[in-house]
Formats: C-alpha cells, sequence, structure tokens
C-alpha cells in the first residue's frame, strides 16, 4: 500500500516556513532598500511546465522533487523548485525540506533567486540577486538577517538553470567539456562546474538523451538530460538518486519501510582495533574502495601514497609552552574575518568566549576550556545542513559540524582570536571509538590553532586537549 500524507503535511510545512522567513526578511529590510522579493504571479505568464522526481538513497523511495519552468512576461522564464525527504542519521529521523525560485532573463542569465532549506534545528533561508560584479544576497539564519555580497567574473548558473542552459547549447557530442561559472546557495560560494558530456543513450520516447558528469569543487554528479533540457535521472557518489516519473509516482511512498540511515550506508567498518588512540601521534591507515585521489593529500599532518594514508598531530606534551593567548601576527587576519556561518564578531559569541576564557593567558589551555565547553554544552544530535555557529549557540545540538563551527566562533574573537577552520577532514579521520571512519561522503570537521592542532570536540570523542 502507498501513503503520502507525510510529504504532503512536509510540503506544508514548507510554504509556512517560507512565509514566515520571507515576512521576517521583508519587515527587517524594508529601512535600509533591501531587495525585492520574487513575486511569481507577477512574472509568470501563460502555463507552467512541471517534472516530478522520485528521490532514493541506495535504491530505497525517500521523497520527491518537482521542478517548473513558466515563461515570464518579459521573455525570460521563471524556475521553481520544491523537495521533501526523509532520512535517518545515528538512528533519528530527519525531514529535510526544500524549495527555491530563479527568475533568468530571456538569455538565460540569472538575475535573482530565492532559496529555502529547512531540517529542524536548522534553517537558512537566502534572497538574491545578481548584479554586474556581485551577487548580492539577504541570508536569513539564527533568527537574524545579513547582507552578504560575492564578487563574481561572470553570470553564474544554478542547479535549476542547467538543465536549460544545456539545451540552449549549439551542439552536444559526447567527449565535449564545459566550463560553467556556477552557484551554490546553500553553502553561499561560487566557482567553476566542470561539465562533461560523457554518455549518450536513447529515452523511453526514443530522443536523445546524454549522461553529463558534473563537478564542482568536491563534489561529482551524474544525470541524464534530454534535448530539451529535461532532467530524467540524476545520481550522486553517495548513493542519492533522483528518477523522472509521474506526479503520482513521485509523491506515492511505500508504507512500513523502514528510514535509510546516510550514516550506516556510508560509513566503511575499520578492520582492526585503534587502542588508546588519544596517546597515538601517527596512524597509518590502507583506504580500499576509494580512489586515492579523493582523499585530500595534505602534509604534514595529512599524507597519501598509494592508498597508504598517514595521520600525524602532535602530542599535547609536543607543544610550546607559554603561548600567548592573543597573536599579534597579521598573517591570518582575512581568514579569520567573520563570514555567513561564523558571525565572530556577534556580541552573544564574543560575550560567550569572554564568560568562558576569563583572564586565562596561556594559549593553549584557553583552548582546552572553550573546547571542553563546547563538548559538553552542545547535544550530540546529527544534522542535516549548513551549521551557523549562533545558531548551535541557540539551539544546543548538532555532529561534528555543529560542534566545530561553534568551537572555532568561540576561539576566533579578540578574547581568542587564533583559532582557524582547518578545512574538511575526509576519511582518515580518527574513527569513533575505533570502531569505523567515513567515506568520501560526510565527513568530520576539524580546527588547526597557531601552534597546535586540534581534533574538534565531536559528538563521538571525549573532551580532548590540543594533540
Amino acid at each position: 500500500m502507498l501513503k503520502s500524507s507525510w510529504l504532503t503535511a512536509l510540503e506544508a510545512s514548507a510554504v509556512v516556513i517560507w512565509l514566515g522567513l520571507a515576512a521576517a526578511l521583508v519587515s527587517q529590510d524594508t529601512e535600509r532598500g533591501a531587495l525585492i522579493p520574487i513575486d511569481p504571479a507577477a512574472l509568470v505568464t501563460g502555463e507552467s511546465q512541471d517534472v516530478w522526481m522520485g528521490i532514493y538513497f541506495d535504491g530505497q523511495k525517500v521523497g520527491y522533487a518537482v521542478n517548473s519552468e513558466t515563461p515570464t512576461v518579459d521573455g525570460g522564464v521563471l524556475m521553481r523548485h520544491r523537495s521533501a525527504f526523509t532520512l535517518a542519521a545515528f538512528g533519528q529521523i530527519k525531514q529535510v525540506i526544500t524549495a527555491g525560485n530563479a527568475v533568468m532573463d530571456k538569455d538565460l542569465t540569472l538575475r535573482r533567486f530565492d532559496f529555502l532549506m529547512s531540517s529542524d534545528p536548522v534553517r537558512i533561508a537566502v534572497r538574491g540577486e545578481v548584479q554586474e560584479k556581485l551577487i548580492v544576497m539577504e541570508v536569513f539564519q539564527a533568527g537574524e538577517a545579513q547582507r552578504v555580497e560575492l564578487p563574481i567574473t561572470a553570470p553564474p548558473q544554478m542547479s535549476l538553470s542547467l538543465p536549460a542552459w544545456f539545451a540552449r547549447q549549439p551542439e552536444v557530442r559526447v567527449g565535449q567539456r564545459f566550463d560553467v561559472p556556477y552557484f551554490d546557495p546553500v553553502s553561499l560560494s561560487q566557482d567553476v562546474m566542470t561539465v562533461k558530456v560523457v554518455d549518450v543513450e536513447l529515452s523511453s520516447d526514443g530522443e536523445e538523451a546524454y549522461w553529463l558528469e558534473r563537478s564542482f569543487g568536491e563534489a561529482t554528479t551524474r544525470v541524464l538530460v534530454n534535448t530539451k533540457g529535461e532532467t530524467l535521472r540524476e545520481e550522486s557518489a553517495l548513493g542519492m538518486s533522483m528518477v523522472r516519473q509521474t506526479a503520482a509516482e513521485a509523491q506515492a511512498m511505500p508504507s512500513g519501510a523502514e528510514p535509510v540511515d546516510i550514516i550506516a550506508l556510508s560509513a566503511v567498518k575499520l578492520d582492526g582495533q585503534l587502542n588508546d588512540p588519544r596517546s597515538r601521534k601517527v596512524l597509518v591507515m590502507e583506504i580500499l574502495g576509494v580512489e586515492p585521489s579523493r582523499v585530500p593529500h595534505g602534509p604534514p599532518y595529512q599524507s597519501v601514497e598509494g592508498a597508504e594514508v598517514r595521520v600525524m598531530s602532535p602530542l599535547l606534551a609536543e607543544l610550546p609552552g607559554g603561548l600567548a593567548r592573543e597573536e599579534t601576527d597579521t598573517t591570518f587576519a582575512d581568514t579569520l574575518a567573520a563570514t555567513p556561518f561564523l558571525p565572530v564578531t556577534h556580541p552573544e559569541l564574543r560575550e560567550k568566549a569572554k564568560e568562558l576564557v576569563g583572564q586565562e593567558a596561556d594559549r593553549v589551555i584557553a583552548a582546552r576550556l572553550l573546547n571542553e565547553w563546547v563538548f559538553n554544552y552542545v547535544e550530540k544530535a546529527p544534522t542535516i545542513g549548513v551549521p551557523n555557529a549562533l545558531e548551535v549557540l541557540h539551539t544546543r545540538q548538532g555532529d561534528c559540524n555543529e560542534h566545530t563551527a561553534l568551537y572555532v566562533a568561540l576561539a576566533r574573537p579578540p578574547e581568542s582570536r587564533r583559532v582557524s577552520p582547518r578545512g574538511w577532514c575526509s576519511p582518515t579521520a580518527s574513527a569513533p571509538r575505533g570502531r569505523s571512519i567515513t567515506t568520501p561522503g560526510p565527513r568530520s570537521t576539524w580546527a588547526a590553532r597557531a601552534g597546535c592542532l586540534s581534533t574538534p570536540p565531536s559528538a563521538s570523542s571525549p573532551p580532548t586537549p590540543p594533540m
């Protein structure tokens, strides 16, 4: 038996959340002449064309997505998207809702957009406008609005607009490569996306369809698109896929099925036991089933030679003593500046850092105080979304990403500002209690300090001083 009631409820929730966030943005921005919200009713003319997709994870139906295109009064196109799906993470059920609009001109150049992603307790809404050399955005997260300006060299594409962009190409053949300016509203990042035409096949209606391999940052997806610009199938490296279906097929959900646990399916069991890992300086592992090129090589702390990965972190006893808490060297000033997700100058974060560190003058001790407080303060719970340090301070829950975001934000203000994000720790991150490591999908986040290296106060390990 099939049912779709939970999807209907999710979609209704998405509308309510979106309207609430949009209203908040409008009320806060009216006084400073902010960006104008997208009003589909005032833009479109004619009928929309809906494309429905069933969402699957490891072959099991988990939700749906629907995209639509509608002509606008000025000859452009309004592209709309919404999706709802359910996953489990460490046994906890997570319902994810996304929604968005993109306004394209007659040349299919992106002009305006908005986006919502909600998975309790994480919510983010973004509204943006593409100008000559800037993307100007209003970002709403953690109960506050921020204005963000992102420099660009050319108007970018978004996930919504890529199929239509592909349909406009004068010639398509296997072996072609396109370098496309691209903007991701989830991470608020822009860069060049590489699109390769890797194969061709006949669709069910006898028309040609092309397999495209899209690479942006470290993420690669495969998409089957026909010559009309319609997506027929999409596959990610983590086992998530979307398949073109009718509206009824896409919204129908199997009853009684256990939610798919994304962590359980993406984790790799460790063959062996890590005895007393906190006292170890070097960890050498052989990674199987993953191309070595996908494991970041960043000596001296992480080195990759073939399938062997060597991870090194200095022991606490080896660190120089008496390091001043505040560093006067301005080399990393730009790196340590506030970002939309690490609002380090926010009064709440600065006051909390001052409260925790007090007058402690030693850098290592100050770092340990913050590290241990975050470990005890934040409930160890999986989340789906982009971590915002202020939001974590309010919600008090999250996985390694949220723990590290809050820790780094507390350590960056002038009270103790020499901590910066080291980046993403890929499959070679220390295994939770020696049991498993993650593949290049879900990752562990960690932080580096000037003069010492630290693991995050993660959800799976006890409070640890700089290692």
